[in-house]
């Protein structure tokens, strides 16, 4: 969680406008865009492609979990995105 000061960016990774606790969440609709633009149909390409365990693609497409750094970054660089581009924040109220 967060509490930092208020910014004016449009950067959804930066401090929102109006502060308070937020989390960072996946945009599930996001990386499927850019795992169709690769061919990859399947959660097992997804886990073939990036080395993450198919049952841990499966937990983050459903919204179940969250890939931790080193799987975002996999999914970042195996499907040639910036992370800022398929994260999104969330106000606790809203995730929880």
């Amino acid at each position: 969680m967060s509490k930092e000061s208020p910014s004016t960016s449009n950067n959804p990774c930066q401090s929102p406008r109006e502060g308070g606790d937020y989390v960072f969440q996946l945009d599930v609709p996001e990386l499927l865009k850019a795992v169709r633009a690769h061919g990859d149909t399947s959660q097992a390409a997804i886990a073939r492609r990036t080395g993450i365990a198919e049952s841990s693609v499966s937990r983050y497409l459903r919204g179940e979990a969250q890939p931790d750094l080193n799987s975002a970054m996999r999914l970042s660089e195996a499907y040639d995105f910036d992370l800022r581009t398929k994260i999104k924040r969330i106000p606790i109220e809203a995730a929880a």
